[in-house]
């Protein structure tokens, strides 16, 4: 690694940013390196930047969330190695749509559920779908973070911050079964551990988990906009309806903001009830 990466690296480290963000930024930064090879770095500016973006991500229609990631990375490099800092007139962040995330029906997940055999995948979908964890979160789950006396899971989220969520019965007799079934392929530590060669105390990869999922999916005809994620949004939404609290769903999601927990009351709102004035005009059609 270069001294200009591993700075970045350094100070991210010391601001306790996750794996998952660290190698996020340096592959960001390291593309745009590349791209840029034969020119002095520290003489950019906010339209060399901008070329870049027109040409590696907006011209091809990358996601809003994608050019913010990648400017961020930009700009945090430019501060920790010259100090300079990009107007953000000039390089503005891309506005990110205002959305309703997908969520899949109890219908749809059980029927999910009920078709799969393999009781590792059940025990990914039900932890998300369960419990609202991520798909990183249920990669890295640690055998010590299942606290089943308490009846709950010790999850280390987005920025290394440590929550607990609950932990159904179900969930926990299937997890114990899986346990009985490979406790001697479970390493101390993770309790799905990755089958890596000379890597000792790995877990799972996420991509293993997304491509299990695909096939779940098509298995059983679900839209493909649908991802794991969506679980975990599902979980969120089911927990409203059935009237848990938004600032206990704040903490069990691992958000730094009630704002974004609050996307969740919206999509939870039952609209059967609510007057239209179609209501009056039907009566007499």
């Amino acid at each position: 690694m270069t001294e200009d990466l591993q700075k970045v690296k350094d100070l991210l480290l010391l601001r306790k940013c996750s794996d998952r963000t660290i190698s996020n930024y340096l592959s960001c930064i390291n593309r745009f390196k590349i791209y840029y090879k034969r020119k002095d770095l520290e003489k950019l500016n906010e339209d060399d930047i901008l070329e870049y973006f027109k040409k590696n991500f907006i011209n091809i229609g990358c996601s809003a969330a994608t050019i913010n990631v990648n400017r961020a990375a930009i700009k945090y490099y430019y501060l920790v190695n010259f100090n300079k800092e990009f107007s953000n007139v000039l390089l503005p962040q891309t506005k990110i749509p205002s959305r309703f995330p997908k969520i899949i029906s109890k219908q749809d997940f059980i029927k999910m559920f009920n078709s799969e055999f393999n009781l590792k995948h059940k025990l990914w979908i039900i932890l998300a779908y369960g419990s609202g964890l991520r798909i990183s979160e249920v990669a890295s789950l640690k055998v010590s973070d299942i606290l089943s006396k308490e009846h709950k899971i010790r999850v280390i989220g987005k920025g290394n911050k440590e929550r607990y969520v609950p932990l159904p019965d179900f969930t926990l007799k299937l997890l114990r079964f899986y346990w009985i079934q490979n406790k001697n392929k479970i390493n101390n530590d993770y309790f799905f551990p990755g089958l890596y060669r000379n890597r000792i105390n790995t877990y799972i990869s996420e991509f293993t988990i997304k491509g299990a999922f695909q096939k779940i999916k098509e298995n059983n005809g679900l839209d493909n906009s649908i991802t794991f994620h969506t679980l975990r949004h599902s979980y969120a939404t089911e927990f409203i309806k059935n009237g848990g609290d938004i600032w206990e769903l704040k903490n069990i999601l691992g958000h730094s903001s009630i704002n974004t927990t609050s996307i969740y009351l919206h999509m939870a709102e039952n609209f059967k009830d609510v007057y239209s004035p179609l209501n009056e005009v039907s009566k007499h059609a």
